[in-house]
């Protein structure tokens, strides 16, 4: 054996695998090869990742670390905390949690034409990815539509994502992907051929990397090709300002009323207060009343008095005249409604309040 004097003094690894290390680290992780997990983390901010060697030939690091890391925003700091995100075993008998993670997977890298190409590992794929629709926070009004639990929590999740501590760091790993992914190969020659007809050709993962998505004119989010039949006009969060049309995401841009839908949208008419009751539970924490209030008189079992303030008794996170909503698919309705505060009736479906409201309790983006 020939023996060289040369000593290396780099190595090489992945592109991909640098990329998504660098954004771990960058929200406070670190990554742990192991051969004694699969994806998991120990509580203590450390991402456990399969050795290479424990991998489908379809998986990767990037995308084990990726969905790792949407586990942590759907769980939030707390769930950071504990070891395997809280989830362990349970996760059986309590899928939503995964559902949400793979939702908001699938919604973050769509945005990046990248899908496909970080579809996730384990018997999910097949029991719940293939089947998600093209909006990954659509469930249908059977399993409660906006208000199904797993959609929730993903939205929740990615307004997390949107936050200081987590959006630098993943938009510049996703738009490195991207770019990676649009300097690759889809295929190559030799992986289109097969001697035999019957036979399953097996082609790159690169090969499921689609077009990054067109920057919508607001400059907050990529244009939605699967909302390509509305428009900002339809969406809730539009709004008019001085004859000029604009969006609560990005107030300060001019809109044209026919500008294309984005991955935000969300239908104005859907907007419903029976099925969502947001001011009225976790979004706000009181309802100050004055002593004018007709509530004081007709019920004064739900007044709180804490001179020189009063309230609305809540029940738990939300209004105790709150009625309903326990389940999805259950409406809300209000005890007191003939009788409620002005600050309620002065309430407007469809303000910057209500959709700030929706937000916070996982119905908005």
């Amino acid at each position: 054996m020939t023996e060289f004097l040369r000593q290396p003094t780099h190595y090489y690894n992945d592109p991909l695998s640098r990329v998504w290390i660098n954004c771990a680290e960058a929200v406070g992780f670190r990554i742990v090869r192991t051969p004694d997990a699969y994806a998991s983390t120990d509580g203590k901010g450390n991402l456990l990742i399969a050795v290479d060697e424990m991998f489908d030939p379809d998986d990767s690091l990037a995308q084990m670390i990726f969905h790792e890391l949407c586990h942590a925003l759907v769980e939030g700091e707390d769930g950071e905390k504990k070891e395997d995100w809280g989830i362990g075993y349970a996760i059986g008998n309590n899928p939503w949690r995964e559902h949400a993670a793979l939702r908001l997977q699938a919604y973050l890298a769509g945005q990046f034409g990248l899908r496909d190409f970080f579809a996730p590992t384990t018997d999910f794929r097949v029991s719940f990815w293939n089947s998600l629709p093209v909006d990954p926070f659509h469930a249908s009004p059977e399993l409660g539509g906006r208000r199904e639990r797993s959609c929730v929590a993903a939205r929740l999740a990615a307004w997390r994502a949107s936050l200081p501590r987590w959006a630098k760091p993943l938009n510049q790993a996703l738009a490195a992907s991207a770019a990676i992914a649009a300097a690759t190969p889809r295929m190559i020659p030799s992986e289109a051929c097969s001697t035999n007809s019957k036979e399953k050709v097996d082609f790159s993962l690169w090969s499921t990397v689609r077009e990054t998505p067109t920057a919508h004119p607001s400059g907050h989010s990529p244009v939605a090709e699967h909302f390509s039949h509305f428009k900002c006009a339809d969406c809730a969060w539009g709004f008019v300002e001085r004859h000029k049309f604009r969006c609560r995401h990005a107030p300060s841009v001019r809109l044209l009323d026919d500008s294309p839908a984005c991955w935000r949208y969300e239908p104005a008419l859907e907007l419903d207060c029976q099925t969502c009751g947001a001011c009225c539970r976790e979004a706000y924490h009181a309802v100050e009343i004055s002593r004018r209030e007709p509530v004081n008189k007709l019920h004064p079992e739900l007044v709180v008095i804490q001179e020189p303030r009063r309230k609305l008794l809540r029940k738990g996170n939300r209004c105790a005249a709150l009625s309903g909503g326990e389940k999805p698919t259950e409406s809300f309705a209000c005890d007191i409604y003939d009788a409620r505060p002005r600050t309620c009736r002065e309430f407007t479906l469809g303000s910057a309040n209500c959709l700030d409201a929706r937000r916070r309790v996982g119905l908005s983006l």
